[in-house]
């Protein structure tokens, strides 16, 4: 039997040990200190009952240019040390991107990464963005200094042109 993709609102505390403390430091950015949005829905891609893959999505309204938009926020992307090298990751995200822009009804995707994952998901489709991404941490707002920003629009869409500001905290 292979690797199965299920959609939940919650990750059973073993299913988050499993994903997210299996090592030190996994997303790279621990030591920031940054503040994130909960998900609302999570990916699990699993074998056998193990959890070996994650992709968390929220529903996000932002600004861009001044025009309102609703996002899906993609964070969490996570592969198991025993889920790597198996396009586990590249299958929950597909299965996330047809859910923001299907069933969430978002006008586009929409996630963080460090410079040395952009490869990874523009292979996929998504596009960098070059306009500042702002938002909300404990001590004020802030333009994302350590991240880069991508999107992905739905149904051929246009990303708009200009600063993005992010309402509340990031994903």
């Amino acid at each position: 039997m292979g690797a199965e993709i299920r959609l939940s609102k919650e990750l059973t505390p073993e299913e988050w040990r499993a994903l997210f403390a299996w090592g030190e430091k996994i997303f790279g950015v621990e030591d920031l200190n940054y503040r994130w949005r909960p998900k609302e829905w999570h990916f699990i891609v699993e074998e056998e009952g193990r959890p070996l893959a994650h992709v968390g999505v929220a529903k996000v309204s932002v600004s861009v240019g001044g025009r309102g938009m609703t996002v899906g926020g993609v964070g969490g992307v996570v592969s198991t040390p025993e889920g790597r090298g198996r396009r586990l990751v590249h299958d929950a995200m597909r299965r996330a991107a047809d859910f923001i822009c299907g069933e969430l009804g978002a006008e586009a995707g929409m996630l963080f990464c460090l410079d040395r994952l952009v490869a990874f998901y523009a292979r996929q489709g998504w596009r960098l963005l070059e306009d500042e991404v702002e938002f909300e941490q404990p001590e004020g707002r802030t333009v994302s200094p350590h991240f880069r920003s991508m999107v992905l629009p739905c149904g051929g869409r246009e990303w708009p042109a200009g600063r993005v500001e992010i309402d509340g905290l990031p994903w």
